[in-house]
């Protein structure tokens, strides 16, 4: 395979010391057990300044003060608003009206991941970098924007310490607005060597570079992308056990990157 392609933009990277830190997460079926195994409150109505959180949690972990939230429930539909447009849209409308800064964005979640990368249901990826697999623009420099192919922003001796503690592998996590893939789409993952495929977080690299907020990713494989079974009924399937297994590295993953919480 050949080398993957080298990233177009890169985030800041991780402050010194973390006070407070925004997991933001697509689904409730997520989030739950994240806020239970990381010990997080309801936060009465939801708000954090002026900007609806969904069904937002608070508490402390790791000497930082950590809220979760979502893009919340469609009110037409009664559904998550999953996708790249919904995930952006929220997560800039909270950093944009928090009462304070947010240090850190965290986003853990579930993906796809590859048979032919020798993956399983449930192992978990953090992400080196992500992009969008389904922009295809054939102009020069609008392809690169288009393709937002971003490096994140733990450097590599975090991203090895991270990997370790929670037995995962470190590498490029590719967004796109479908939850299955095209053949075209396949060969770009192949090309590429994306160890997992999911729906927003090229789209939040974006929204944290334009607030120069650093970003890292924990992503859990609910399917195999590569594999014949229909990706809807793997992903429902393997749904809670892989978000069982998120939840259950998420409080780690903070612990990992020692010495950046403010105790």
């Amino acid at each position: 395979m050949a080398d993957a392609p080298a990233a177009d933009f890169s985030l800041a990277p991780l402050p010194a010391v973390v006070r407070r830190v925004l997991f933001f997460v697509a689904m409730e079926h997520e989030a739950a057990p994240i806020a239970d195994a990381l010990g997080l409150a309801r936060m009465g109505d939801a708000r954090m300044g002026d900007a609806r959180m969904g069904d937002a949690r608070t508490g402390r972990v790791a000497g930082a003060e950590v809220t979760l939230a979502t893009p919340g429930v469609d009110a037409a539909t009664k559904v998550d608003r999953i996708g790249p447009v919904h995930a952006s849209a929220a997560l800039a409308r909270m950093l944009a009206l928090a009462r304070e800064p947010f240090d850190l964005v965290v986003n853990a979640g579930t993906a796809g991941g590859f048979e032919a990368q020798g993956q399983r249901i449930a192992d978990l990826v953090v992400a080196r970098d992500a992009m969008f697999h389904d922009a295809r623009v054939a102009i020069d420099g609008f392809d690169r924007v288009a393709r937002a192919h971003t490096r994140l922003s733990a450097d590599e001796a975090t991203l090895a310490r991270m990997a370790a503690t929670l037995g995962a592998r470190a590498g490029l996590v590719s967004t796109g607005s479908s939850l299955d893939a095209t053949a075209d789409e396949l060969a770009a993952f192949a090309r590429s060597g994306a160890l997992a495929k999911e729906m927003e977080l090229a789209a939040l690299a974006i929204v944290c570079r334009l607030h120069d907020t650093p970003l890292v990713a924990l992503k859990g494989v609910t399917d195999l992308v590569d594999h014949h079974e229909p990706t809807h009924a793997a992903f429902l399937r393997n749904l809670e056990r892989t978000a069982a297994r998120v939840a259950s590295a998420s409080g780690p993953m903070l612990e990992s990157m020692c010495g950046r919480f403010d105790g």
